[in-house]
This record gives C-alpha cells, sequence and structure tokens, in this order.
C-alpha cells in the first residue's frame, strides 16, 4: 500500500519552497550586498574628491587673468636689465665701488669679494666693504654706492663710532650684493 500525501502536507510543500527560494535570495543579497556598498562608497569618495579638485582647478582659471595681469605688474617692477649686469665680474665690482667711495670722500679700510653661481650664466657677487669717514663723508659714499647701475643691493650695515686723529668718524661696514650675466649678448 502507498501512502499518499495528505493535501495538507502537498500544500506546505510549494510554500516552504518559496520560503527556501525567497530565504536563499535573501542570504545572497546579504552576502554581497556589503562589498557592493563598499565599492559604491568608495566610488562616491572619489567622485566627491574629483569634484574638489574640479572646483579648485575652476579657481585657479578663474584667477588666472588676475595672475597675468599681476605678472605684468611685477615684470615692470623688477627690470632684471637693471639687477642683472651683462659680464660683471668681481674685480669691476670693486672698482666700482672704490669709485663711489672715493667720490665721497671716504677712506676704505678693506674690500674683498666673493663669487656664488646661482643659476646657468649667472652669479651673485657680494663684496664686504669697510669704510672710515665723517657723517657727511659715509652719507656722500651710501649716496654713490645707491646711485650705481646696475643697482647693488645691502645685504648687511653696521655702523661704529669712532675716534681718528681726535675728530669723530663713522666706521661702515657693508655687504652688498650684485648681480652678473654671464650670456653672451
Amino acid at each position: 500500500m502507498m501512502v499518499r500525501p495528505s493535501s495538507q502536507s502537498m500544500s506546505l510543500r510549494p510554500g516552504f519552497v518559496l520560503a527556501f527560494v525567497l530565504g536563499a535570495i535573501c542570504a545572497g543579497a546579504y552576502g554581497l550586498a556589503p562589498p557592493l556598498l563598499e565599492k559604491v562608497s568608495e566610488a562616491m569618495e572619489r567622485r566627491q574628491a574629483r569634484a574638489a579638485q574640479l572646483a579648485t582647478a575652476k579657481g585657479v582659471v578663474a584667477q588666472r587673468g588676475e595672475l597675468a595681469r599681476r605678472v605684468g605688474v611685477l615684470e615692470q617692477a623688477v627690470d632684471e636689465g637693471a639687477l642683472f649686469q651683462k659680464g660683471l665680474n668681481a674685480d669691476a665690482m670693486q672698482a666700482t665701488l672704490r669709485s663711489a667711495a672715493s667720490i665721497g670722500g671716504v677712506t676704505i679700510r678693506a674690500l674683498n669679494a666673493s663669487v656664488e653661481p646661482i643659476g646657468e650664466n649667472r652669479q651673485r657677487l657680494t663684496c664686504r666693504l669697510s669704510l672710515e669717514g665723517t657723517a657727511e663723508a659715509v652719507n656722500a659714499a651710501l649716496t654713490q654706492i645707491e646711485a650705481v647701475q646696475p643697482r647693488l643691493l645691502l645685504r648687511e650695515v653696521h655702523v661704529q663710532p669712532a675716534i681718528t686723529d681726535g675728530l669723530p668718524t663713522l666706521i661702515l661696514d657693508l655687504e652688498i650684493d650684485a648681480y652678473a650675466d654671464l650670456a653672451n649678448p
């Protein structure tokens, strides 16, 4: 004799199968959801970072005109021709300083120069100059040194009072830079 399943047990089978299939789908979704959500989160973070970079780039592009205008103003203010002298060397700089100081009427106590390369075909010439004279003579010498072209840039200035032959004098120690362009014109 064969036992037939009851109609109640038969109705449970399709419900059980449906529940089993839905459970399997949910378990698969639950297992796949975290890696998928992680990838989506990473993609959103990359998108936000790129959006921030794009906003920054747009800001820089918007400033381009203003930056170009500022560069033009600075190029006019800093004339390389006045700063870099073609073919200047340490001996020529020392001779220029001697001439400017002698016009002022001061005594040159010491004058030495050093040369430092600062790029291709360019040098920084640094002179250390010690002068002695009356306040008026030192002022006149400084005026002459400031008028020298190309520009000489004072890096350090030290002033000391002194008495020479019973007269009040000043000892002025200067460190002066000049820039030479050694490129052929």
